[in-house]
């Protein structure tokens, strides 16, 4: 089994932010990649994971509850990268946008493994275009 694409990934913090396919801008020939809206943005979906300042706009969505659950997942990810050199708190402030989109997904329940990734990048496609 393979875990998800950063591209999976991206769709999948979107979604739960509430982005989805803009049909509107799909219609008048946009490529699919920059058809995504929230609210009054219309354009390509933010690359929460590839970007630390994405994953901070990210982070401000989680209530108290989910925040002990993701610092618990961001703690287990680091500290398997670096064992016991660093503490807990200090591996959490090391942590890159790839661990905390991760841990954000597991946070949500929204991460999956995959064994057919063109399936799953279809489903999650099939998902925002039913918004």
């Amino acid at each position: 089994m393979q875990a998800m694409t950063p591209h999976e990934i991206n769709l999948a913090i979107g979604k739960s932010l509430g982005f989805a396919q803009c049909p509107i801008a799909l219609s008048h020939g946009f490529p699919p990649e920059l058809c995504y809206r929230k609210d009054t943005y219309i354009g390509e979906l933010p690359d929460f994971y590839g970007s630390l300042d994405r994953m901070h706009e990210v982070e401000r969505s989680l209530d108290e509850e989910q925040w002990l659950d993701y610092i618990r997942y961001l703690q287990e990810d680091v500290l398997r990268c670096f064992g016991n050199l660093i503490s807990s708190k200090i591996a959490i402030c090391h942590s890159t946008s790839q661990q905390r989109a991760e841990a954000y997904l597991r946070t949500l329940n929204l991460w999956t493994n995959t064994k057919d990734l063109s399936r799953q990048d279809a489903t999650v496609n099939n998902l925002l275009l039913s918004m």
